[in-house]
């Protein structure tokens, strides 16, 4: 199989950042590759990976965990290059932890192919928020394609027993605090020290937005 178009969105930025810029790709044999820790909670579609089987067209490499050799994005195409009796397939690897590997096949599978169900992306956005509570809403809106009333609503009821966040950590990776108070008092102390300060500086002194850092 050969590169194609198909792939994950490599301009999405968040904390944990899905690509940096292009990857180097290889053949490796189709038994050398485990099933994927997939958001799909049916699995795979039986005729979606006949369909792809069937076209012939060339597709694009498989994404792979290259620690644990499986599957991130690609599950369709692996089966459907078995079916196709490939001995190989080509693929990218990605370097990162298993919870980072989860979400880039959220994300991925939420931009390209056979899309995820609401459930896929609801029982998704429920591991996340599980997993890194500390995530913001946005954050996780932009990675399982869900409404922000959505996201919020699942917080609520998934939210770890006892689990006290005081702060999140949006989609540019920054840290803020859901109570600003203490935000606002070092922002305050940063004007008073340095007048001269921007307001991106100061902004970033007390976690807070630049609107809040500006009434400050």
């Amino acid at each position: 199989m050969t590169a194609g178009t198909e792939h994950a969105d490599d301009s999405w930025a968040g904390p944990h950042r899905l690509a940096a810029g292009p990857r180097d790709t290889l053949e490796l044999p189709v038994s050398s590759l485990l099933p994927a820790d997939s958001p799909r909670l049916n699995g795979e579609d039986s005729q979606h990976v006949q369909l792809l089987a069937a076209s012939g067209a060339p597709l694009p490499p498989i994404l792979v965990h290259r620690e644990t050799m499986r599957v991130i994005d690609g599950m369709h195409r692996l089966h459907a290059a078995v079916l196709g009796g490939h001995q190989v397939i080509e693929v990218e690897f990605f370097d990162g932890t298993e919870e980072e590997a989860f979400i880039t096949a959220v994300k991925a599978n939420t931009t390209h192919g056979l899309p995820l169900t609401l459930a896929d992306r609801e029982a998704a956005a429920v591991r996340i928020i599980t997993q890194d509570p500390q995530r913001s809403d946005r954050w996780i809106v932009a990675v399982a394609g869900l409404a922000a009333v959505t996201v919020a609503a699942i917080r609520r009821r998934s939210s770890p027993e006892g689990c006290q966040v005081t702060a999140r950590i949006g989609r540019d990776g920054r840290v803020r605090p859901l109570d600003s108070t203490e935000g606002r008092r070092l922002a305050r102390d940063a004007i008073t020290e340095n007048p001269e300060a921007s307001l991106r500086e100061i902004a970033a002194v007390g976690g807070l937005s630049p609107a809040t850092a500006r009434d400050v």
